[in-house]
């Protein structure tokens, strides 16, 4: 009996992820490419971060290429995804990801040109992205957009204000967009974790980190592979049917918030860890 070939869930589809040389976005790419897809790597300033995850990738026999832009700029976003085009096919998959520096702060002591700063970059950076991309999805009649998006969101803290209104605003974007781009075969959809440990959270210091793991209900931390998982799931054909849907990557924590606000007593609201 000849050998049957194990297709793989991705085999054939070209994926964009922007802010992928470190943290979930690079966690993302080696899992996409995985799973079969070429994986366009976009980064910003660390080139030697990014030509470290492509070697990754092609030394397990995965497809890609890396790519210099700033996301929030059109001309090199169009640019990117023509490359894109060129090496490999129209984007299929687009992993809006890439982070943007904010100011720490209280809300009415930033500037307006602080706080719209970080509001203008977020929201532009996927505007431009997903216009870039989806004349090839229409083209195919098929496409995957994935927002990255952070629990703060909907839990904002104290001094990162600035963070959390961009991040909310980009996930109204994206609600609205699922409604708007699916009768063209575009799905869009957001994953939402919560403290993630990357190299950049490392700098939190080790007890807040422990404090945040003691509150969820799994007792464990979150790490970017587990964030990948779900965008792989959400790029796949498994996931064919959801868009405008929010997928919380928690370890179990939103749960502990809801218990302590139904009942008014739980030790976790007292102390007020819901930081």
């Amino acid at each position: 009996m000849a050998e049957q070939t194990i297709r793989q869930p991705l085999e054939g589809k070209i994926v964009l992820i922007t802010g992928a040389s470190r943290g979930i976005g690079a966690a993302a790419a080696k899992r996409l490419a995985q799973h079969g897809a070429a994986v366009v790597i976009n980064y910003h300033q660390n080139r030697e971060a990014a030509e470290h995850v492509l070697q990754e990738i092609l030394g397990g026999g995965g497809r890609g290429m890396i790519f210099q832009a700033d996301v929030t700029q059109n001309d090199q976003v169009e640019a990117m995804v023509q490359a894109a085009r060129e090496q490999f096919s129209a984007v299929d998959v687009l992993v809006n990801n890439a982070y943007f520096p904010f100011e720490v702060g209280v809300l009415h002591e930033l500037s307006w040109e602080s706080l719209h700063q970080a509001i203008e970059h977020e929201l532009c950076a996927f505007h431009s992205c997903v216009r870039a991309c989806l004349p090839g999805m229409i083209e195919k009649k098929f496409g995957r957009i994935i927002v990255v998006s952070t629990r703060l969101a909907q839990q904002p803290l104290a001094r990162m204000g600035a963070y959390a209104a961009s991040k909310s605003a980009l996930e109204s974007m994206a609600t609205t967009m699922a409604i708007e781009l699916g009768p063209l075969g575009v799905t869009v959809n957001v994953v939402t974790p919560a403290f993630t440990l990357t190299d950049a959270s490392l700098i939190m210091p080790e007890a807040f980190r422990e404090r945040v793991r003691e509150s969820r209900p799994l007792r464990k931390h979150l790490y970017p592979a587990d964030v990948a998982g779900a965008i792989a799931f959400l790029a796949s054909d498994q996931a064919h049917m959801m868009t405008g849907s929010h997928i919380l990557i928690t370890a179990g924590r939103q749960l502990q918030l809801r218990r302590s606000r139904a009942e008014g007593k739980s030790a976790y609201a007292h102390s007020g860890s819901n930081r």
